[in-house]
């Protein structure tokens, strides 16, 4: 063959075959020769290559998808000179966003191992990094001098796409180039070639040190998953704007705000780097948390004046400069808190009008210690007990409500089907990130299934594995089961259902369990699994017992309990009134929430029922919590959107969410 030893024919049908499957018509070009050739089959490129001696030669690809009736702009599938390259225009769209890492050298000379080896190096954080926030898999290929991922993505070629790719570039520049390797932030026209993979990178002399090596696809890539436009956008949003003028000073206008001064003030040390776009000042270590040591933290500038902060650790995900801002100068934004965070930090102030229905109390005996009637002053003399929360992992309940208060109760109620489990499986395992203790009763699943869907839960969505037999079935290895097994240690503690189902039974061993643990949350899933007091007991007062009951657990054990109660057959859109049993469940509770499936039913009925409009960003949710009731706030018709994810079950806040649990720690994508 002509070419042996220039080109591998076996590389470049597997590069052909993955990057540009179905028959999708490329441009192959070759610089250092003026031409170039369009082909839409490997078998014909490698015949055509036999026409051109590639010494010294380096052969290029277009990355993105070519409109095919550039195969008619030269003789079929064959090399000749040509003026007229591929141009933006004649892109279809956006197959790949081409992420390529260069280490940094002399121009026009090949790459040393060390340095090869630092390219890798970056390209597996950058990979980490991208896959801890939801990206797919990349393929992964040796440019023969660098590193290349691309990730699959299927965008058409608009300029609000050309943008984004662009933002995500210099993004990943920003937060990840470094001195030795830089991320090239050029590589996001539509028009982009890359390396051939399967033929010789030859830049400069071929050398012991620096020698010609052939480029080829790392692995056996296998089926590769787009990743879906949202992703891009929350990697792109980390690129910094214009900076959020402050409301006071702070001894500086914001016009001469210099983030140099800025960190000296308050002892914030770092080192300086310039990159393409700005200044990245890398911190010795992270402002939320001294564990996080440089380079894994940066305060960035760029050439506009805009400034951003970014820490590489799940644990300061969504983390701004404003949030560091803010640290060392409480006020510095007082301008931009909203009217609904005056409303709740308002509504924590005034008296709550709302008066429930008064629940009766066995009578005890009047002490000078205990007199039945107070004045305001004797109430004031008393020591303010101090209010503590069970975070949910729910970003609207934790904001709004600061999350459930212990010694308090919460009913959760939803049609079949509308995850209700799922929701307290979230709100479990939050609890257990932050480090609270929970006991649970699951009535309706054994310990083992209930596990399995808690694993999954936990693990996110880089540790389940789809099977093979059926599409929608993930599971959880068990060397990652044995992790979180052991991250959740003992503050998770499952009712073994073998002892029965009889809730006096329950209620002792719940009321001695949660003394033992300390245990801040409590779930009963669900009220109709319990058998309540007997077949010969009033079914409305034994419910009415049962809430008494918990409402004394709660305060007795300093703990915060949730129940499940299924609702009646509802007629229309479901509300509170249709939980089934007696009133009392409702009117006790001190918080009430309904999940919703987000379909055609809940569509229509909130249409009619509050007038949103069709095009209404909730609708875009896959579930949907309603907060019904609120004892201290008195809020109500509260809605909040979540997304499910069918591989991992999570109901997530956002569409881009990936959150991390702890048991991570030591695997952290950084």
């Amino acid at each position: 063959m002509k070419n042996d030893g220039l080109i591998n024919p076996a590389e470049i049908r597997k590069a052909i075959a993955t990057l540009k499957p179905d028959g999708e018509v490329f441009e192959i070009r070759i610089p250092g020769k003026g031409i170039s050739g369009y082909f839409r089959d490997a078998e014909r490129l490698i015949t055509a290559f036999d026409t051109v001696d590639l010494r010294g030669e380096n052969v290029y690809i277009t990355v993105n998808r070519v409109k095919p009736e550039l195969l008619s702009r030269a003789a079929s599938e064959r090399f000749k000179k040509t003026k007229e390259a591929t141009s933006d225009k004649d892109i279809d769209g956006f197959d790949w966003l081409f992420v390529d890492f260069d280490p940094e050298r002399t121009s026009g000379i090949s790459a040393t191992a060390d340095e090869i080896k630092k390219a890798f190096d970056l390209a597996r954080r950058v990979r980490d990094y991208l896959s801890g926030i939801g990206f797919e898999e990349p393929l992964k290929a040796f440019s023969g001098n660098g590193v290349h991922l691309l990730y699959k993505i299927g965008l058409l070629n608009t300029d609000e796409n050309i943008q984004l790719i662009s933002d995500c570039l210099k993004s990943l520049d920003m937060m990840f180039s470094t001195d030795s390797v830089h991320i090239d932030i050029v590589n996001f026209n539509p028009s982009r070639i890359c390396k051939l993979y399967g033929t010789l990178a030859q830049k400069g002399a071929n050398t012991e040190d620096r020698p010609h090596r052939m480029s080829h696809i790392i692995g056996d890539p296998g089926e590769l998953k787009q990743t879906p436009k949202v992703y891009l956008e929350k990697l792109a949003a980390a690129v910094p704007h214009e900076e959020i003028k402050p409301h006071q000073y702070n001894n500086y206008t914001p016009s001469t705000f210099d983030i140099r001064d800025w960190m000296a003030k308050h002892g914030i040390r770092y080192k300086e780097r310039k990159y393409k776009d700005g200044t990245k000042y890398v911190l010795d270590e992270c402002p939320f948390n001294s564990n996080h040591r440089a380079p894994d933290s940066a305060i960035f500038e760029l050439n506009s004046g805009a400034i951003g902060f970014k820490c590489l650790h799940n644990s300061c995900a969504g983390r701004t400069w404003q949030d560091v801002r803010v640290l060392f100068e409480p006020t510095a934004y007082e301008q931009q808190i909203n009217d609904r965070d005056r409303q709740i930090e308002e509504g924590w102030r005034r008296h709550n009008a709302e008066r429930q229905k008064i629940i009766y109390r066995p009578m005890t005996e009047e002490t000078p210690e205990s007199p039945m009637f107070q004045t305001a002053e004797m109430i004031l003399s008393k020591p303010e007990k101090r209010r503590e929360f069970v975070k949910t992992g729910i970003t609207m309940i934790d904001r709004n409500l600061m999350g459930l208060e212990k010694g308090c109760v919460s009913l959760v109620s939803g049609l079949r089907g509308s995850a209700k489990s799922t929701l307290l499986g979230e709100i479990t395992l939050s609890a257990i990130d932050a480090g609270s203790t929970v006991l649970v009763y699951s009535g309706e699943l054994t310990d083992t299934n209930y596990m399995r869907w808690l694993y999954l839960q936990a693990a996110g969505k880089n540790h389940v594995v789809q099977s093979a037999e059926h599409a929608r079935f993930f599971y959880v290895p068990d060397e990652i089961k044995k992790q979180i097994a052991g991250w959740m240690g003992s503050r998770l503690w499952l009712y073994n259902n073998e002892h029965g189902n009889n809730f006096q039974r329950i209620l002792i061993a719940l009321t001695a369990k949660a003394q033992e643990s300390r245990a801040d949350l409590i779930i009963l899933d669900n009220l109709m699994a319990l058998e309540l007091d007997g077949a010969n007991t009033d079914k409305y007062e034994a419910q009415k017992r049962f809430i008494w009951s918990l409402e004394s657990l709660a305060k007795l054990s300093n703990t915060h309990i949730v129940f499940v109660a299924h609702p009646r057959k509802a007629m229309g859109f479901l509300r509170l009134d249709d939980v089934s049993g007696s009133g009392d469940l409702s009117n006790a509770v001190d918080n009430a929430f309904i999940i919703h499936r987000n379909n055609h039913d809940f569509q229509k009925f909130t249409r009619q029922e509050f007038g949103w409009k069709p095009t209404d960003d909730i609708y875009t949710s896959t579930n949907v919590i309603e907060i019904c009731k609120n004892r201290d706030l008195g809020a109500q018709d509260e809605f909040i959107p979540l997304w499910f994810e069918e591989s991992t079950k999570r109901l997530k806040n956002e569409l881009t969410e990936y959150k991390h649990f702890g048991w991570e720690e030591n695997i952290e994508f950084i």
